[in-house]
């Protein structure tokens, strides 16, 4: 279940990391003074995911770090979120994965992959 959680928290910051490029004060500000409720809900829509991604994030890395030491928690969720940052790119705005971003990915899949592997042996 632990993993899950991290996976979980994984996606939740990636999610963050999206929905930063999304928020704007003037949008919200403009929306307001509007009074336009369809365009309040539209510039308060990023704020609400940033807010409701960032605290999931947290509660549920913390969660794993119950379970998980936090070094390798905070190391294989990092690998995660980069590859999901990375996936998230290519599919929704069409950057391409250059072969180089690719080798160094697999070496952190890999790496994560060890990881785990290392702490269900001890």
């Amino acid at each position: 279940m632990t993993i899950l959680w991290l996976l979980l928290a994984a996606l939740c910051q990636t999610i963050w990391i999206w929905s930063t490029t999304r928020l704007s004060g003037s949008a919200i500000k403009q929306s307001i003074r509007s009074k336009n409720a369809g365009a309040i809900w539209n510039a308060i829509l990023p704020l609400l995911v940033y807010l409701t991604s960032g605290i999931s994030n947290v509660v549920l890395l913390t969660m794993v770090m119950d379970e998980w030491p936090a070094s390798l928690t905070y190391g294989v969720w990092t690998g995660l979120v980069m590859g999901l940052a990375a996936l998230r790119e290519w599919l929704m705005e069409k950057k391409p994965i250059g072969l180089k971003q690719a080798f160094y990915l697999i070496l952190i899949g890999i790496g994560t992959v060890g990881l785990q592997y290392l702490q269900h042996d001890n």
